[in-house]
């Protein structure tokens, strides 16, 4: 496969720091079920993405989930963009590739600025059930863009440090566990090619 361009992310996520999550300490207990020291894995919820609260319970559901979070891409020197999340609302009819929701999808809605542009997206658990993925996007320069919901823009479900998952779709998509450091927090590589 050529590729042509490529986009390069580096994320690092803290729920602590990020999501403003209660320093309360049944909270950082819930946490602490995320890893299996056996397996050397993590179970990464829903929740790391939304920034709710997690109940511990390793199961990939769409909670009701209204937050505002702070997004720092490490390769750019800029502060902290911060996107307004809510849902899960549904589509009016399934369009994608997902076929684990039936005829309409669960999703969320996510909105923030770049570039003094209004970003409008729409994410939903992947197919493969081992990521969120972008089924809907609407911005000035792009205008709306449908996607087949392939893809991953953030790991979900089991991952090991070091580990690699490339998904198939139109655009394919890879993630890189970089680090796993404490309960709550994780940092992947997320590259797209066109």
């Amino acid at each position: 496969m050529k590729i042509r361009s490529a986009t390069l992310l580096i994320l690092t996520l803290s729920s602590a720091i990020t999501f403003n999550f209660s320093a309360a300490a049944d909270q950082a207990n819930v946490w602490n079920k995320a890893n299996n020291a056996e397996t050397k894995q993590r179970f990464i919820p829903v929740e790391l993405f939304t920034g709710a609260q997690w109940d511990g319970k390793h199961e990939l559901t769409m909670k009701e989930a209204q937050t505002t979070a702070c997004y720092k891409v490490i390769i750019r020197d800029r502060p902290c963009d911060p996107v307004k999340l809510s849902g899960p609302m549904l589509t009016e009819s399934n369009n994608t590739q997902t076929d684990w929701v039936g005829e309409q999808i669960p999703y969320y809605l996510r909105t923030f600025s770049i570039r003094g542009e209004k970003v409008e997206s729409h994410f939903t658990i992947n197919n493969s059930r081992d990521g969120m993925v972008r089924i809907f996007d609407k911005r000035k320069r792009w205008g709306t863009r449908l996607y087949d919901g392939l893809g991953s823009k953030f790991p979900l479900g089991y991952w090991k440090q070091g580990e690699v998952r490339t998904s198939p779709s139109k655009r394919p998509t890879r993630i890189e566990i970089i680090e796993l450091n404490g309960p709550r927090q994780l940092r992947y590589f997320w590259m797209g090619c066109r």
